[in-house]
This record gives structure tokens, C-alpha cells and sequence, in this order.
């Protein structure tokens, strides 16, 4: 299972992703067959309505470090905590 189809799970399914995201459902769709690539905006939201469960690394092995390259230095659990830290409105 890939990053995006483990997101769907954790928050109970496509639609609700999308809800979460602000976003349709087909492109939820789109992102989980590989059709479409998730945008990197939306991969902050996606760890966000997640819990941490699913993080923007996961999300985009191939070039988070170039979008967020203060992640080089975090170890997972310290990107988890900025990630608690800002969805319980902190900064």
C-alpha cells in the first residue's frame, strides 16, 4: 500500500480525505492510481488530517527535501511533533 491509499484509511475513506483537503473526491481518486501527483501544498494538509500518521515524506519520497528542507535535519518523531505542534494551533 502506498502513502496516499494509507492516508484514505486513516481518516476513513476518500471522501473524507477530500473533505479534509478541500478537494474532490476524484482527485483523491486521481492521486491514489497515479494518475495525477499530489501537490505539495496539499501534502502538509494530508499529515495534517492524518495525525502524523502519513507525513509529507512518505508522501513525496523523491523531492520533500527540495519543498521542505528543514525535514533533512528531523528525525521522524521531531517532524511528527512539528506536526502535533501546529495542528494544536501552536507554531
Amino acid at each position: 500500500m502506498n502513502a496516499i491509499q494509507l492516508a484514505i484509511g486513516h481518516v476513513g475513506g476518500v471522501s473524507n480525505l477530500a473533505r479534509a483537503l478541500g478537494v474532490t473526491p476524484q482527485a483523491v481518486c486521481f492521486w491514489r492510481d497515479g494518475k495525477r501527483n499530489i501537490p505539495a501544498e496539499k501534502c502538509s494538509a494530508i499529515e495534517l488530517a492524518t495525525g502524523g500518521k502519513t507525513t509529507r515524506q512518505e508522501l513525496r519520497p523523491d523531492d520533500f527535501l527540495k519543498i521542505w528542507p528543514e525535514l533533512a535535519q528531523a528525525p521522524a518523531n521531531t517532524a511528527q511533533a512539528a506536526t502535533e505542534t501546529v495542528a494544536a494551533g501552536g507554531t
